[in-house]
């Protein structure tokens, strides 16, 4: 099955996630509360089902205290 954001953006990019909330010792659940979102979203986001919205994204990435950075691909 594709991810809902395409394998390479979400091994590249959902994995940092997923560790940062670790880090943080935050449950996914934990992070749903914190964003705002619906219970098991954040789950569905990890996972590659369901994809957040640019808004969503930017929202996740605050509440696991990181700042996101564009750079070339070469």
């Amino acid at each position: 099955m594709e991810k809902a954001l395409g394998t390479s953006f979400h091994n590249q990019l959902i994995t940092q996630f997923v560790s940062q909330r670790h880090k943080l010792g935050m449950s996914q659940m934990d992070l749903d509360e914190k964003i705002g979102v619906a219970r098991g979203l954040v789950s569905k986001w990890e996972v590659g089902i369901r994809k957040p919205s640019g808004y969503l994204f930017c929202v996740w990435a605050e509440a696991l205290g990181c700042e996101m950075w564009l750079k070339d691909k070469s």
